[in-house]
């Protein structure tokens, strides 16, 4: 019940807010097991897209207080907080995220806009970094993968390789 939540909510983004957004799923997956952190976060992510905020921040609590070393959580407290212009916990979330799955090349990129809003050089330079040997492991195997393509040029254009992301 949880896949198929976060399957209804990007299905819903997809189309522009034209299907089940996943919360009713996310609650079956919850009333089934209330312990599982991951269907949690999917429920915070559901809220969190329709401005109900706080909560989607008592559900990113619970999962955090089931798994904290779960990616989907993280990912999805990193979110939160970014909508919610919390960056230092945004930073947090979406560091862990990263170190979780090494294949994540949308953690980079967030970790990159949260650095850059904050004024961090350093940070920048690093998520960017991080984000371009991601996304360049990724289009090695989907040259034509149009979101890891425009996750490529951010990072190279942070890079100050304006060039290269043409």
């Amino acid at each position: 019940w949880a896949l198929q939540a976060l399957g209804q909510a990007q299905l819903r983004d997809l189309r522009g807010g034209q299907a089940d957004d996943g919360l009713a799923a996310a609650e079956r997956a919850l009333a089934l097991d209330a312990n599982l952190a991951e269907a949690h976060a999917i429920k915070a992510a559901i809220l969190a897209g329709g401005g109900r905020y706080d909560e989607a921040a008592a559900e990113i609590a619970m999962a955090l207080r089931l798994d904290p070393e779960s990616f989907e959580v993280n990912r999805s407290a990193g979110y939160l907080s970014f909508r919610r212009q919390q960056l230092a916990d945004a930073i947090r979330y979406f560091e862990k995220a990263m170190a979780l799955v090494e294949t994540d090349v949308n953690s980079a990129c967030m970790l990159l806009t949260c650095y850059t809003a904050t004024g961090n050089s350093e940070g920048t330079r690093r998520a960017a970094q991080l984000a371009l040997e991601r996304t360049e492991a990724a289009l090695a195997h989907d040259a034509n993968n149009g979101t890891v393509n425009g996750y490529s040029a951010y990072a190279l254009a942070a890079l100050g390789e304006s060039d290269r992301a043409r």
